[in-house]
């Protein structure tokens, strides 16, 4: 639902910005000619009428395609009426025309169904971005993880190693004292009787 509100949100700050800058181009401009004659500057204007936005999107009542074709227009297919965009608000009124029976863009989608395929389309993308992200943290702990295997396995062979020099050295100091007290235990316990 908040993904939704999101997506909404951008789409109505996106028209809004699409219409400001249309309403600038329209307002009423004046063209200056300046004539000159020997010194003297002579300068007139002409102002220009532009037609409001509702009074544009009422001259395509009853023709969806034509309706649907300017940004700023809604058209409600239950009364065939074409008015202004409500662009103060995300979603159009329920007492303007139900969401079902309006259309903006095209004339074969109406307004609930896409809203609900920017909800899904919205959705699907938030969910595979947090996949990629997952991927990309496990695969980063696992080279982690084999850096300390790794580590581990060299400390694993360092203390083998110890072991064994401490192991041969206690041999050899145990034969040292057997020798020294004569307890020696020779190769062969048995020998030749000769007789």
């Amino acid at each position: 639902m908040a993904i939704m509100k999101i997506l909404l949100t951008v789409f109505v700050v996106s028209l809004t910005a699409e219409i400001i800058s249309v309403q600038g181009a329209q307002t009423t401009t004046s063209k200056s000619t300046t004539t000159t004659k020997a010194s003297t500057t002579t300068s007139t204007m002409m102002p220009t009428t532009s037609i409001s936005i509702e009074e544009e999107c009422a001259k395509h009542n009853n023709s969806c395609g034509k309706c649907v074709s300017n940004s700023k227009c809604l058209y409600c297919k239950s009364d065939d009426r074409c008015m202004k965009y409500p662009v103060g608000e995300v979603i159009p009124r329920g007492a303007d025309c139900s969401l079902s029976e309006a259309r903006w863009g095209v004339c074969w989608v109406n307004f609930e169904a896409l809203l609900i395929a920017a909800g899904v389309i919205g959705g699907i993308l938030l969910i595979s971005l947090l996949v990629c992200i997952y991927c990309c943290c496990c695969r980063s702990k696992g080279k982690r993880y084999q850096k300390d295997d790794a580590k581990y396995e060299q400390q694993k062979m360092e203390r083998k190693v110890r072991q064994d020099e401490r192991r041969t050295e206690r041999k050899s100091r145990l034969d040292e004292i057997r020798r020294k007290y004569g307890l020696v235990k020779d190769d062969a316990p048995y020998s030749r009787f000769d007789a």
